[in-house]
């Protein structure tokens, strides 16, 4: 049952955050201000008023303690020697009540010792009669005014009631005139009823300010908030349609970036079937050119070797080692250029490929650490890596001697391979490398999403990196076929 309940609340309270999203922001505005605005006003409106009620009703008090102080206490000094007021006292006490200006405020007066013994009233009767304290009487002993609208009718104030159901009592120290001692009590019964109805007047005033005042302040905070959430809905029309605008703009700029990837990656393309003619054409041409004539040399050297002079055979030894180089240095260039079959073999294997062939061409070294790669990749990744460690190596061998030879490779899902050496290093502001080239291979391996880094300095060697993500590289490979 508690669950179901919390469940309940709990949509209910989403229910309600909805409806309230949904609201513009000067109605929020409005339903909250009006919300704490009048919470605000309510309070402050009562407390005040509780203040004017309490003020009206002192101020009535005070006016009769007042009185008491100018006309009754004076009587009442005879109170300092006796327990009991004389007879002309008594009368004169009479007289003061029955004035007019006196009887048309006060119905009923008393005058009581400390002890609670009624030692003068209008009702000669009650006259020596002890009631109990109450707490309005003992703030009166300690030298208080105090001020008590009637409750139940008790035995003391039966009579004043006959005269107004609907009393103020009102007690008053009475004190010494020379020490300021409180030698008795004073009790005044006012008919409530004008009391009362002054009280609600003032407080019906008080509540017409605070209402006014309240309305005032939403009206202004209102004009204010409505201007700015106009400013607000036209700034955000206006923003929408910047957003709009960019969205346009950045479905323009993705079309040509896959445009410039296709572009980028059919010029890779063409440059590798081009690489590879030129390769076979150099291997079917001029290498083959080269193959005959040493062979035709190969012939010719018995004869220079029997009827030639010394200096003869030594011209035909250089010619014949010197076509054998060109023709090594043609065969290289033309395996250098045609690309191996990739297709069947894993990354792994083609960046050991790679390695191998540069071994054999160069008779160097190759140092290698190739870690966690993957099994499966595009075909174009796989030539991306192979040009990127063919042509970092040929620059080792070609600026650097060979010397600190290393190829690293390690990712499944983020591949990094990295080509270094230990030579001379060049400035990245020049140009670097010669055959396919540095701005080639990173126009090959960017046609894929990749990256190309080249970090060398004079004297420090030389770190070629490339990074690719390869779920960039399916993906560019899809927008481009």
């Amino acid at each position: 049952m508690h669950k179901r309940a919390l469940a309940s609340a709990s949509r209910a309270f989403a229910a309600l955050q909805r409806w309230w999203g949904s609201l513009a922001l000067r109605t929020q505005f409005t339903l909250a201000a009006a919300v704490v605005l009048l919470g605000g006003m309510a309070a402050i409106g009562l407390w005040v008023a509780d203040r004017v009620g309490r003020a009206v009703t002192f101020n009535t008090a005070a006016a009769v303690a007042l009185y008491m102080e100018s006309s009754v206490a004076p009587l009442l000094q005879e109170l300092q020697a006796s327990d009991r007021l004389t007879q002309g006292t008594q009368e004169r006490l009479d007289e003061l009540l029955g004035q007019p200006a006196i009887g048309e405020h006060i119905l009923s007066m008393r005058i009581w010792r400390l002890d609670g013994t009624v030692v003068y009233s209008k009702w000669k009767e009650l006259i020596g009669t002890q009631f109990p304290l109450s707490s309005s009487f003992r703030l009166a002993t300690a030298g208080e005014l105090a001020i008590d609208f009637a409750g139940p009718a008790e035995n003391e104030d039966g009579r004043e009631r006959a005269l107004a159901p609907d009393l103020i009592e009102i007690y008053a120290p009475v004190r010494e005139t020379h020490s300021r001692r409180v030698i008795a009590v004073a009790e005044f019964y006012a008919a409530a009823k004008k009391l009362r109805t002054d009280v609600r007047s003032e407080v019906a005033s008080s509540w017409l300010i605070v209402g006014h005042v309240t309305l005032y302040m939403m009206a202004a905070l209102w004009g204010i908030v409505a201007r700015g959430s106009r400013t607000i809905d036209d700034q955000r029309a206006q923003l929408k349609e910047r957003i709009g605008l960019l969205q346009s703009l950045l479905a323009q700029n993705e079309d040509l970036r896959v445009r410039l990837q296709r572009s980028n990656a059919t010029a890779a393309d063409a440059n590798e079937q081009f690489l590879r003619r030129i390769g076979a054409d150099l291997h079917d041409g001029p290498a083959q050119l080269l193959s005959y004539t040493l062979l035709r040399l190969h012939k010719l050297a018995p004869l220079v070797e029997t009827s030639g002079s010394e200096k003869e055979r030594h011209e035909l030894l250089l010619i014949r080692e010197s076509l054998g180089d060109t023709l090594r240095e043609v065969r290289s260039i033309s395996e250098g250029l045609a690309l191996p079959e990739l297709g069947p073999i894993a990354l792994r294997e083609v960046i050991e490929l790679a390695i191998s062939s540069h071994e054999r061409i160069t008779s160097t070294r190759v140092s290698r650490r190739l870690e966690d790669l993957p099994e499966e990749t595009p075909q174009s990744l796989k030539i991306c890596v192979y040009r990127l460690v063919q042509e970092g190596l040929t620059n080792a061998f070609r600026h650097a001697d060979g010397k600190g030879q290393e190829v690293s490779a390690r990712g499944i899902q983020m591949l990094e391979v990295c080509v270094s050496d230990c030579g001379p290093g060049f400035a990245t502001a020049g140009p670097a490398g010669q055959g396919l080239g540095l701005a080639g291979l990173r126009a090959r391996i960017e046609a894929i999403g990749g990256r190309l880094e080249v970090n060398s300095r004079l004297g420090h060697g030389t770190h070629i990196a490339a990074s690719f993500d390869l779920g960039k590289v399916r993906h560019a490979e899809v927008l481009i076929s």
